[in-house]
């Protein structure tokens, strides 16, 4: 389910590549991918204070690149032992990173082609923010500065720590440096909700 805190009476919408597990670890919450769900809030859910944390679309795809590569080169003989009955759509494509290392243009077209669309880590931010309607937004570039309002917002009596962790950084095997014009434009039409949503400028990552 989402991460849900009774107590506080708070739902914090964990989208995926965007500095979640360090928000949870400082909500003393052990991440569990259960909590990137977000079609199972509670029926008076719209009674709890919601928040999140997005991220220039670019600059997340890229980091679910990364985040991918690096956990299928990480598990690729677990993969190549199951059936392929066996193999969710993340799984599969993580067989297929760690045993072709394609390039990210051709993860690109992939996405264009909807290759990706069953991949939690792909999937538009918009999704989120539209099924939650969080009134706490910040962003993954101005994290620290964003997480000290937030712990203002939901947490005045200074329970959490105003200063989080930083974790779950994934290795770059690709880079900004990498994508064509082309690829570019392809991206930020993909992801066209998720810039008219969060106010990201198209032109800068």
């Amino acid at each position: 389910m989402s991460l849900i805190l009774l107590e506080q009476k708070l739902i914090f919408l964990h989208i995926p590549k965007c500095a979640g597990q360090s928000v949870q670890k400082a909500l003393g919450v052990k991440h569990h991918h259960r909590h990137h769900k977000r079609n199972d809030l509670p029926d008076d859910w719209q009674s709890f204070l919601r928040f999140t944390f997005v991220r220039h679309p670019v600059s997340r795809f890229l980091s679910a690149c990364n985040y991918n590569r690096r956990v299928a080169l990480q598990t690729k003989h677990q993969l190549k032992k199951l059936p392929s009955s066996q193999l969710s759509p993340t799984k599969r494509y993580r067989l297929h990173l760690a045993e072709n290392r394609p390039s990210l243009t051709s993860m690109v077209d992939d996405l264009h082609r909807g290759r990706l669309r069953r991949l939690i880590t792909y999937k538009p931010q918009s999704l989120w923010l539209q099924a939650g309607q969080p009134q706490f937004i910040g962003r993954v570039e101005s994290f620290d500065q964003d997480f000290q309002a937030l712990m203002r917002f939901i947490d005045p009596n200074g329970k959490f720590p105003s200063r989080p962790p930083h974790t779950n950084r994934s290795a770059s095997f690709y880079t900004e440096s990498e994508l064509s014009a082309d690829d570019l434009r392809q991206i930020k039409r993909y992801y066209a909700d998720d810039f008219r949503m969060t106010g990201y400028v198209r032109t800068s990552t």
